[in-house]
Parts: structure tokens; sequence; C-alpha cells
């Protein structure tokens, strides 16, 4: 999938850095903009380590960590670094989000209730959500369904169009499955 991300922002190359570069190797730091629980590290290095650069990580997913905090270091030919430079970001970044958002989110409800469980729903982006899903995890909540195959969730269209919720019950009970059916 981070294949399709690069190649998706690269397309038939970086213009701008074959425009200007030739062979020139650099290094960069990657530090956090504000204190975040920090996801996507993982990916981000997949991003650099596929665009055959050096990659040394300072923290790891799940780590709080404080504003310009040195996350990890790049090094290698300057228009690799810069062509992945976004797609890198954007995990970070959009995980990181994600994760601490959960955190943030979990701390409070558990002062209220120690067993509480915050849960992700499927309202994700395409072609994110193994991603979304993760950072979640990360920032201490748990996925509620991956997608449609993995649970029945009778909602309000599905009694709209069949008629009643108690009918809605009778035919998920009738699919002889053991599987965990729940009424929003």
């Amino acid at each position: 999938m981070i294949e399709k991300f690069l190649e998706e922002d690269i397309g038939k190359g970086d213009i701008t850095s074959d425009a200007l570069l030739s062979d020139e190797n650099a290094e960069a730091k990657i530090f956090s903009k504000e204190k975040c629980v920090l996801a996507g590290l993982k990916e981000a290095k997949n991003v650099f380590k596929l665009l055959e650069l050096g990659v040394k990580t300072y923290v790891k997913d799940g780590d709080k960590i404080r504003k310009n905090a040195t996350i990890l270091k790049v090094k290698g030919n300057a228009k690799s670094l810069l062509s992945g430079e976004r797609t890198a970001l954007n995990f970070l970044s959009r995980m990181s989000g994600i994760a601490t958002l959960t955190q943030n989110i979990v701390e409070k409800c558990k002062k209220i209730n120690p067993k509480i469980e915050i849960a992700a729903t499927r309202k994700t982006t395409p072609g994110f959500r193994y991603y979304e899903k993760k950072a979640v995890k990360i920032g201490g909540g748990i996925p509620h369904r991956y997608g449609l195959y993995d649970g029945i969730l009778i909602k309000d269209n599905h009694i709209k169009i069949v008629g009643s919720i108690n009918e809605c019950i009778r035919r998920a009970k009738k699919t002889g499955k053991k599987i965990e059916v729940e009424v929003e």
C-alpha cells in the first residue's frame, strides 16, 4: 500500500527535484511541531526505505513526545529524500493526530469510568482504514469493526427498509452464524 501512496505523489517523477538537483546527498531530521502521541513511525520509515534511504529513529510509536522532539533522521540521495518526504510526513501527521485525540478522549472518559472502552467506527478515509485503526489502537482505543464483513450492525436504514427492529433481529439470528449482533 505504501508503494501506491508514493506512486500517487511521485507519478512520472518529481519535476522540481529533477530540474534543480543531480546526484547530491542530503540529511534531514523530522521533528514534532507539537506535543503528541507518536504514530505512523513504521510507515514513515518504510517510505524512506523503499526509496533506498538510511533511516535512524529516536522514538517509537505510542511514545508521548514533546514539541520539537526529533523523531527520525534520513540520509541519502536528495531527490529520493524530497520525493518521499510528503508521504512520510502525511503518515506521521495523520496517524499521530488520531492517536493523540484518541488518547485524550480515553484519558478523560476513564476518569469517569475506569472500565470504559473507546471504540472507533468504520468512518475512515478510503484506502487508509488500516492505518487509522492502527493509530486508534496506539492511542488506547479499540477498533469497532473493520468492515461490513465482521459483525451485524442494525441501523435505522435497515429498520426502515425491513419494517421493524424485531424483524431485523429475527432475520439476523436466522443466518445461523455465531456473530455479534448490534443495534444502533
